[in-house]
């Protein structure tokens, strides 16, 4: 069974927790998704919008992807989810409903259950500076935690919103109205 994180991160947030996961274990950073087979680094993952992959070469000293083959549209190639590799989801930027807005992104782990120990220990120790150096989300709805940029960017009027992104509804209309009384307690 997986595990994941959840949070609101703008791109120095995600720098600076990519910094972190770099300078504890021998981290590469990949899109998980590519049209062709090759492995490159991310030039500047914290930047990123496309869904990433963290890998531990102390894990994974090899690592290829595999072909996904699609009838109905183009092939392309992924990293497996059988691998003890982490998934980086960023967190994006949308206009919603003329307001900007934050989708929150996720830390994801994959199957703990068939890996070796050190898998769920790297997801805990990166879960955890995730947890020490990340708020906790000030819109209760929205479990996980925010990075101080995206943080200061709520306390300035931009919004958070879930993944993916909501449709405009009543619900959703009253979940971004109060988060503006959330605004006056968030620190």
């Amino acid at each position: 069974m997986g595990r994941h994180t959840h949070f609101h991160a703008l791109p120095e947030d995600l720098t600076e927790f990519l910094e972190f996961a770099s300078t504890r274990d021998p981290v590469t950073v990949v899109l998980r998704d590519l049209d062709r087979a090759e492995i490159e680094p991310v030039k500047n993952a914290g930047a990123e919008t496309q869904v990433m992959t963290l890998w531990n070469r102390d894990l994974v000293p090899e690592l290829q992807r595999e072909l996904v083959r699609r009838p109905a549209g183009r092939d392309y190639y992924r990293i497996p989810y059988s691998l003890p590799v982490l998934e980086l989801s960023p967190s994006h930027t949308v206009s919603w409903n003329g307001q900007a807005a934050l989708l929150r992104g996720r830390l994801y782990g994959f199957s703990f259950d068939s890996s070796p120990e050190a898998y769920a220990t790297w997801y805990g120790g990166l879960r955890n500076w995730i947890r020490s150096h990340y708020a906790r989300s000030p819109v209760a709805q929205l479990d996980g935690y925010i990075g101080q940029a995206a943080l200061d960017w709520f306390q300035k009027g931009g919004i958070l919103l879930p993944w993916p992104e909501p449709p405009v509804t009543p619900q959703w209309e009253s979940l971004v109205k109060a988060q503006e009384a959330a605004r006056t307690g968030a620190s």
